[in-house]
This record gives C-alpha cells, structure tokens and sequence, in this order.
C-alpha cells in the first residue's frame, strides 16, 4: 500500500464527484496526510435512445454480453473510449454505433492483418528503413498516432488518444494497403520484402499503442507479427518509443504527410472529374495535368492512382479524356483482368493460386 498510493488515477461517473471522489480525499488525509489519488478520469451519464439514464430496473438497453457476442469486446470498448462520455458529457448509447466501430476498425486491421498472413512466411524481420514513398508516408502516420496517444494518455485524456487510432486504421487499409497490394504480390523480391518488413514493423507497433483500449485483438495481430525475442504476449511489452522530433513542422516526416495528404486530395478532385466525364477509374487515360510538380515517386502514386499514363504540370487541374483505340483495348482488358479477380474470389481461390483462363471470341471467359 505505502509503495502505491495515492493511486494515479481513480474513474467514475460525474455524479460521484462531491460523494466518492471527496470522501476518499478527505479519508486519505485524514489517516494518512495525503490525497488519496493524483488524477481521475470522470465520465458521464450513458443513456437510452429516449434521453433517459441506462437502468437495470427499466432494462432499456441491449445486454452488453449480447453485444460482446455479437460485436466483440474490443468494438464495445472502443466505442465507450473515444467517446463524449469519457469527457464527462452524456452520451446517448447506440447499439448501432458499436456495429459501426466493428466494421470500420476491428474488422478493418482483421482483414489488414489477414492480408499480411498471406506473405508472412515470405516477411523477414520488422524493419523502417524503406525509402519508398508509401512505406515512409504510413511510417510517419504511425510515429504522430503514438506520439498522440503517448501525451494524451499521460494526460489521462482518453477520448484524444483514442480517436486517432480510427483514423490511421482507415488510412492504413484505404490507402496504404490498397496501393501496395501489388508490391507485395509483385515480383520485384527486394521491393517484396522491404514492403513486408516495413508492414510487420507498423502491426507490432501499432499493436502496442491500441492494447489498452482494444486488447483482445492487439494480441491477435502481436501474436502473428512478434519476433521469437520479444514478449509472449502484447501485453508484456514496453509501450512504443515516441519521437519528439515529430512536433516539429518541417521536419521530413511532416513534410511526407503533408506531400501524401496532397497526392490523395488530387487524386480525390481527378476521380470525381472522371465520374463527370463518364469515365471509370479501370480506363486507362493519356494525361493529367496537375498546377504543381510532385515528386517523381509521389507523381507515380497519383498516376496509379487514377490511372492515368502520365503527370504533367500546367495552370490547373485537367484530365486528357481523349480516348485513342489503344486506350480502349488497355481498359477492355482490365475489364477482363476484373472479372477473374471477382471470379478468383468466388471460387475462393487465394491470390498465391494460379489461375489460368481462356477467353472466347465473343469476349467470354471461363477459368
């Protein structure tokens, strides 16, 4: 007791702040000639959808084991964490909204994870030395969520270090899974490699900084990307070391997000000239303009991205929407190249399986 108190935090609901929060003050100095806890974290009331408390006698709420079964603990937690009623605000509980993290980040780094499994006998050890653009765009994402989640955290400011965690999920799966799908499935091995390295390193890191408030899949991901020297469980690590050197603008890892968070917001504002134009992303087109220059990697993302042959630089944004019969044949035949894709996975075909397929004169195939 003398080596751990006063404890470093205590957490109830705002009502309890001139009761409980109070009297243990006023015991601990009273016996003891000190306060009884250095911090608290006071949350609100949870309420029914009619505006009313959560009562057990009212029962007008979902059971929340029902909701474990169904969503999971970690969709559960999540919800509560990064919501207003850690803030001490009310919140209008919505089973609903603990679907909703369920889908968008427990299943989202399920299936990140799953993709990763895929290649996991191919990875070597965890590494952040890449210098390709995406790997050093995700990593300097990483480094500002656990820098984030480190000071507020220490804060005991829960809702702060938590919600960013949302946000890089989508942008780790969205963005950099997405765009480096065909690095990983690719037959450059030395890219193949540095992509699966840099990868593991962001999941056990990553694993590391969501334990508190997601731990039943921390330990999923920790267990299928540690190394044979580490901890036996995610829970058992030291907490990820943070980098002040991210709190400074212009530094290198800003500047990347900075230049990355531009390339998706060009290729946003070209997509949605493609959709005006009538043109689908799989049509290849000759040209993008673009009102200033990128990086001759970030220019190859942005031109991946909306699939265009190349990126030149002029007064404003403008897409070449001219399509030549060359053209056309290309987008014919990522068409095709679709259509086994989507009938690969309807015979549950994985994407190490080797597919072979025939095509008929009238543009049929058959697999």
């Amino acid at each position: 007791f003398e080596k751990r108190s006063p404890g470093d935090f205590v957490s109830e609901y705002i009502g309890q702040t001139r009761a409980w929060f109070y009297y243990l003050h006023a015991i601990g100095v009273e016996i003891f000639g000190r306060l009884a806890f250095r911090n608290v974290i006071t949350t609100g009331n949870v309420l029914a959808a009619d505006g009313a408390k959560l009562s057990k006698s009212k029962g007008n709420y979902t059971d929340p084991y029902e909701l474990f079964d169904r969503y999971g603990a970690d969709a559960f937690r999540y919800y509560l964490m990064s919501s207003v009623v850690m803030q001490a605000e009310d919140l209008t509980f919505r089973d609903e909204d603990v679907k909703d993290v369920h889908a968008r980040v427990v299943n989202m780094l399920r299936n990140i994870l799953a993709f990763y499994s895929l290649y996991k006998d191919e990875a070597g050890h965890a590494d952040v030395t890449s210098d390709n653009s995406l790997d050093r765009g995700i990593l300097a994402r990483l480094g500002g969520v656990i820098l984030t989640a480190t000071e507020a955290f220490d804060r005991y400011d829960v809702p702060h270090a938590t919600r960013p965690m949302r946000e890089f999920i989508d942008d780790f799966s969205t963005w950099y899974i997405r765009r480096s799908r065909d690095r990983m499935k690719g037959s450059n091995a030395e890219d193949k490699k540095v992509a699966l390295a840099t990868l593991r390193h962001i999941l056990r890191e990553f694993s590391k900084v969501i334990a508190p408030v997601m731990p039943f899949i921390a330990e999923e991901i920790f267990q299928i990307v540690c190394e044979n020297s580490e901890p036996e469980s995610v829970h058992l690590t030291d907490w990820p070391e943070t980098k002040k050197r991210w709190i400074f603008f212009g530094n290198s890892d800003t500047k990347m997000i900075s230049e990355m968070q531009k390339v998706r917001s060009l290729a946003s504002e070209v997509l949605q000239l493609r959709q005006k134009a009538g043109i689908k992303v799989r049509q290849p087109l000759a040209s993008l303009t673009i009102p200033a220059a990128l990086a001759d990697e970030l220019a190859q993302i942005l031109a991946d991205e909306v699939n265009v042959k190349k990126i030149v630089v002029g007064k404003e944004l403008a897409l070449d929407t001219k399509l030549t019969p060359e053209l056309i044949k290309e987008g014919d035949e990522r068409e095709l190249a679709r259509a086994v894709a989507e009938a690969r996975k309807t015979e549950g075909f994985s994407p190490k399986d080797i597919v072979s397929t025939k095509v008929s004169a009238e543009g049929k195939y058959s697999a």
